[in-house]
């Protein structure tokens, strides 16, 4: 049994080869941040942020759930419930797609073959907020 790396909106996509998972973050503050008159940094922290890339290639992945994902990353959404791993265990949060390509690496017996299907998914609010 295969098992999925992530789920996006309660589905999981089990069939779908994760070639390259990254997360990244982003500290980010409010309008009140800036340098003062003597140059030091004036933080107003809203929270850190945790963004993720995924990249899929379609070696060893069910054609039909590459294209029922895709479906699903490009429909016009305000946001996916984004479960993903984080340290070790997963997170849980509201996510956007950002923006996402592949390309069509080949046609066989009627088969349109994509492949490197790369995705950017950005966090709607922090997940951590300054104590």
């Amino acid at each position: 049994m295969k098992l999925s790396v992530f789920s996006i909106d309660g589905v999981a996509y089990p069939g779908v080869n994760v070639v390259s998972l990254k997360r990244s973050f982003s500290v980010l503050d409010g309008s009140n941040a800036g340098r003062t008159m003597d140059g030091a940094m004036q933080r107003d922290i809203i929270g850190t942020y945790y963004n993720y890339s995924l990249e899929i290639a379609s070696d060893f992945s069910s054609p039909e759930e590459y294209d029922a994902l895709y479906e699903v990353l490009s429909s016009p959404e305000n946001s996916h419930t984004l479960v993903i791993p984080y340290a070790q265990e997963t997170l849980t949060f509201q996510a956007y797609v950002a923006n996402g390509e592949d390309e069509l690496f080949h046609i066989y017996s009627g088969l349109n073959k994509w492949d490197g299907l790369s995705i950017n998914f950005i966090a709607m609010k922090p997940q951590r907020r300054p104590a």
